[in-house]
């Protein structure tokens, strides 16, 4: 249970870092000829995690299974484009995903915090 949380918080976290990622480099070449939009293909990395899920053990003779590390897919916007040049990057658009992941991870942080702050107040309880 507690791994499991954990770790779901961090790749949800991760996921919005490379995406956050992916917008600081679109909008730093959206003057750039030619350079096409990258984003995190959520569709296929929830497809991915979803295959990758441990296995839970109903018997204790049963062999555990590795946690397997999933990691988000960038992909290139290539049939679009915005301008002459066949850039495809719009930057208000890029802006405001910016500002919607930037709440997305503060609200996984305070998901992280809360659930440390629980453990923190069963392990001073018991003892």
């Amino acid at each position: 249970m507690f791994n499991s949380n954990f770790d779901t918080l961090k790749t949800a976290m991760d996921v919005q870092m490379k995406r956050q990622e992916l917008h600081a480099q679109n909008i730093a070449n959206a003057e750039t000829p030619g350079y096409k939009r990258k984003y995190v293909a959520f569709e296929e990395y929830l497809q991915e995690s979803k295959m990758k899920l441990q296995l839970k053990t109903t018997n204790q003779k049963h062999l555990p299974t590795s946690p397997k590390v999933v990691t988000a897919k960038e992909v290139a916007m290539k049939n679009t484009s915005l301008t002459n040049d066949q850039n495809n990057v719009d930057i208000d658009m890029e802006v405001t995903e910016m500002v919607k992941d930037a709440l997305r991870y503060q609200v996984l942080s305070r998901l992280m915090s809360s659930n440390i702050d629980r453990y923190n107040t069963v392990i001073r309880n018991t003892r």
